[in-house]
């Protein structure tokens, strides 16, 4: 036992010996082996068994909340809201029955729809026949057509409309009939192929049938090619001579392309491939 004891002893420190940076990695594996045919002659291989190594566990991915909605900015109001049995309920409180489908505002408003048709605004009906809706997140209008494409804001009646878009900030829609009119709210702006209306200025921007851009009544220029600043309502567009403009006034002489971000900020590339923003 004294004689399998010392042996065990003098072969650990030639393996650690072969182990360390003194040696070669070449050499430290040749003593290695070495070491290990001689303990396994010994009837010693068993002190020297490598541990097998751990397995490393995974990183786990961080799991997002089921049904997390992320809110829009500044939304303080906005009410919590579920349905349970067909009910429909607004912060605990039960507000309607029958309910079919629902959108909250931070304004602390919801719009919803009742199985039958009917449309609501929190535990107001205002009217009947409804076929789609939209609220506006930061005043609580409801905007919605019948299923005669008759346009109301809350319970008051706008027009005949085909589409129509709504400013979450401002409360104001831009909406066109069949006959391709465009109106903001309750004013004709002209016939119109494309527009978009700026979220939290209420601008509505335009083209008409022959590529003439407006902003609201106004008139900026000929082009199709444009882009809206939700923020400020501000316009950068491009005629077909490569200028470019900032709502009526011209920004540049020679613009490639061109990015307007929604707080107005743009920046262009001129036909050199040089960048400028302003």
């Amino acid at each position: 036992m004294r004689n399998r004891t010392f042996w065990l002893q003098i072969l650990a420190g030639i393996l650690i010996l072969a182990s360390s940076g003194a040696a070669s990695a070449q050499t430290a594996g040749t003593l290695k082996d070495q070491v290990l045919s001689d303990a396994k002659a010994l009837g010693l291989s068993a002190a020297f068994e490598e541990a097998p190594e751990a397995a490393v566990p995974l990183p786990v991915a961080a799991e997002r909340v089921p049904g997390a909605v992320p809110l829009p900015v500044d939304c303080r109001n906005m009410p919590v809201m579920y349905t349970k049995n067909g009910d429909l309920y607004k912060n605990g409180l039960k507000i309607g029955s029958n309910v079919s489908s629902y959108k909250a505002a931070c304004s602390g408003d919801v719009a919803w729809r009742s199985s039958y048709g009917y449309i609501y605004r929190n535990e107001s009906k205002l009217g009947d026949s409804s076929q789609s809706f939209e609220i506006a997140l930061y005043t609580g209008d409801v905007f919605w057509r019948n299923n005669y494409g008759r346009l109301y804001k809350n319970s008051s009646e706008i027009g005949d409309a085909q589409t129509f878009a709504v400013a979450d900030y401002t409360g104001d829609v831009a909406w066109r009939d069949n006959y391709g009119r465009l109106f903001k709210n309750g004013t004709e702006l002209g016939n119109s192929s494309r527009y978009q209306i700026a979220g939290h200025t209420g601008d509505v921007v335009w083209v008409n049938n022959y590529d003439r851009l407006y902003k609201n009544q106004e008139e900026l220029g000929n082009s199709s090619r444009f882009s809206v600043a939700d923020w400020t309502g501000d316009v950068a567009w491009m005629d077909s001579y490569s200028r470019l403009y900032m709502n009526k006034t011209e920004i540049s002489s020679r613009c490639q392309s061109f990015e307007l971000r929604e707080d107005g900020k743009l920046l262009w590339r001129d036909s050199y491939g040089d960048f400028h923003y302003q």
